[in-house]
């Protein structure tokens, strides 16, 4: 089976692409792939944030739920949020940089965006 990284690109506002992302991950996990990194990018780091908005709980739970029965990391690009102000992450997610996200690229056999 393959080992697969996705990036996320739409905003936690954007709730039916951030699920249909979800949707896949816990599809491909369900079929025997593993999914080596869930990549928060561009728009997308607003679901790390650290007091998440209450119309955006439900969704970051199950983000945090997937994460922590699958061990994925869900990793934020730190210097993207840094640019919108956010400084601190809800625990579930681990702020790092590109060099994370080329890594898990190298280490995957497919890298998806969403």
């Amino acid at each position: 089976m393959a080992k697969i990284t996705l990036i996320v690109q739409n905003s936690a506002e954007e709730q039916l692409k951030s699920q249909e992302a979800l949707s896949f991950a816990l599809a491909a996990i369900n079929d025997g792939h593993e999914i080596a990194c869930i990549f928060f990018y561009r728009e997308a780091v607003n679901h790390a944030l650290l007091t998440t908005p209450v119309e955006n709980k439900a969704l970051i739970n199950q983000w945090e739920a997937m994460s922590r029965q699958h061990n994925v990391p869900l990793v934020v690009c730190h210097t993207v949020a840094e640019r919108k102000g956010i400084e601190e992450f809800h625990p579930s997610f681990q702020a790092s940089g590109l060099t994370a996200l080329a890594t898990a690229i190298a280490n995957s056999d497919r890298t998806l965006q969403f």
